[in-house]
């Protein structure tokens, strides 16, 4: 059954067997976080706390917190997922926790024009 459905699929590919080969190691190349980058971004309110921090560097915590109307506890729990992954920048000021986007990573920067390019699209 197994041979059946294999040369099944070889008799109607659309691509040839090099391109299938190209296409296979491609996928086999690493590419590091950026996965679970997206997977952090795909829960709404990080999202939203990532585009925050677009616009206005060095937010701390609790500006977070009172921006979401959510506990302090749950901000700093967002925000540390965001950062573990290198998407944004712990910034100690005295006893007060900031954060920034980390824009010298390159995929995170691609993330931040690709974001503010559908929000543009979307407000008009």
């Amino acid at each position: 059954m197994m041979k059946q459905l294999h040369n099944y699929l070889i008799l109607n590919s659309m691509l040839t067997d090099q391109e299938i080969k190209t296409i296979q190691s491609k996928l086999n190349k690493p590419i590091g976080n950026t996965p679970l980058m997206l997977q952090a971004l795909g829960d709404a309110g990080r999202f939203n706390i990532f585009r925050v921090l677009m616009d206005h560097h060095d937010i701390c915590v609790t500006d977070v917190a009172h921006i979401f109307g959510i506990t302090v506890s749950a901000a700093s729990q967002q925000l540390r997922v965001l950062e573990r992954l290198g998407l944004v920048i712990k910034i100690r000021m005295g006893q007060m926790v900031c954060y920034e986007i980390n824009r010298a990573h390159p995929t995170v920067k691609h993330m931040c024009l690709f974001i503010k390019k559908v929000d543009k699209q979307n407000t008009n």
